[in-house]
């Protein structure tokens, strides 16, 4: 007589199980908040579960499981992880929903760059059309921070709608269904020629007022701060006494920190043509 399969053996199948894999099962239960599956494959006494939050049941807006799913219905869906304290795997059916978005996804490769044309520009970032995906798709997205080097105030500094432009992939979603995407990536850092220039004296333009310091560019996408201890030898309470927006003034670099990519600089001493004034 065969011996009933054990808890262990529940774990020794949930160890073979990878995120990132597809898996099947039936549904089993809907609740406010998920939906649970019976996944195929396993034949112990106890159930395989697979939980599936109610985000990733599908790309659809829903207010509550039941609408995109029903008790009995059959799904294919992606693994996400495998929960070992509940014994359980956290899955995504949307990641799964559409095979041709899938298809595309799972073909691209992080690092790599992809072409494609801007859709959309909002204040949160820009959607793009990215070359080769399912028509009536948009995947493609690109936060404020990955557009450029520069300091902008708005994306549409940036970018506008139609353009052409090319990104580093940085990351591949499938359960949203989307690439993030960086043009700066693919862009030379311009803080780097600055490396070993701690010392150097230039002039820049005042592009921002705060309340400790002002920032200063000194070339395309290159911006230092002066704190409010670095105008004048007595620190001032607030830089708007010294220098106002859009003024040009000398400045020396103090110190350049490529890994946290700040620029930090004085205009303490007044210099003319490049030597301290008298």
């Amino acid at each position: 007589m065969t011996e009933p399969l054990s808890s262990e053996s529940l774990k020794d199948f949930l160890s073979t199980i990878r995120a990132g894999e597809v898996r099947t099962g039936r549904v089993i239960s809907v609740e406010d908040r998920e939906a649970l599956v019976e996944l195929d494959g396993f034949s112990g006494p106890a159930k395989a579960l697979g939980r599936i939050p109610r985000g990733d049941l599908t790309r659809k807006a829903i207010g509550h499981p039941s609408e995109a799913v029903i008790i009995g219905q059959r799904l294919t869906f992606e693994v996400i992880a495998v929960d070992w304290q509940q014994e359980c795997v956290l899955a995504s059916a949307s990641a799964c929903e559409d095979p041709a978005l899938r298809a595309f996804l799972l073909g691209l490769r992080r690092g790599t760059a992809h072409q494609g044309q801007v859709q959309s520009v909002h204040n949160f970032g820009v959607f793009v059309n990215l070359d080769g995906e399912p028509d009536d798709q948009c995947t493609g997205f690109i936060r404020g921070p990955e557009l450029s080097w520069r300091r902008i105030d708005h994306p549409a500094d940036a970018v506008t709608a139609g353009q052409r432009v090319v990104g580093e992939i940085i990351d591949v979603d499938t359960r949203r269904g989307q690439v993030q995407l960086s043009l700066k990536a693919l862009q030379e850092d311009p803080l780097v020629p600055f490396a070993d220039q701690a010392g150097i004296v230039t002039t820049g333009q005042v592009t921002k007022l705060i309340p400790f310091g002002a920032f200063v560019r000194i070339a395309d996408g290159v911006e230092g701060l002066v704190h409010n201890t670095e105008f004048r030898d007595e620190p001032v309470e607030h830089p708007g006494q010294i220098v106002s927006e859009g003024d040009e003034i000398t400045v020396r670099i103090v110190e350049v920190d490529l890994v946290r990519r700040r620029l930090t600089l004085s205009a303490r001493d007044r210099v003319r043509n490049g030597k301290r004034s008298t």
